[in-house]
């Protein structure tokens, strides 16, 4: 059975078929930033500091990806409750950073693979 590489803290990852992959999953009420979690997962790809890799701004606007797929903030109302309902977002993006293929699902779901 070959090995999922999952970053340490998460707790979502699956095994694929393969190790050249890492899947995480952002934690939209962490303190890092949907950036820092694809770094963060290129780095343990590639078995290297997340220092050492080259700025994500090369790739991508980091504050851009931040925005698309952030979570949409509900909006309180006097009695305590919260107004209306919000849908989960959908969709994906693609990039290559770092020598790797990057996905990113609206859910959080940050997946690299070796390019």
């Amino acid at each position: 059975m070959d090995e999922t590489r999952v970053l340490p803290g998460n707790d979502v990852g699956w095994n694929t078929g393969t190790t050249d992959e890492v899947v995480a999953r952002h934690d939209w009420g962490g303190r890092d930033t949907l950036a820092v979690t694809v770094v963060t997962a290129t780095a343990q790809l590639r078995g290297v500091d997340a220092i050492d890799l080259p700025p994500l701004s090369e790739a991508i606007d980091p504050d851009a990806l931040c925005q698309l797929f952030a979570p949409p903030a509900r909006v309180p109302v006097t009695d305590g409750g919260t107004r209306g309902s919000v849908a989960p977002s959908r969709g994906r993006i693609g990039f290559r950073y770092a020598a790797c293929d990057v996905t990113v699902w609206a859910d959080g779901t940050v997946i690299v693979t070796s390019a």
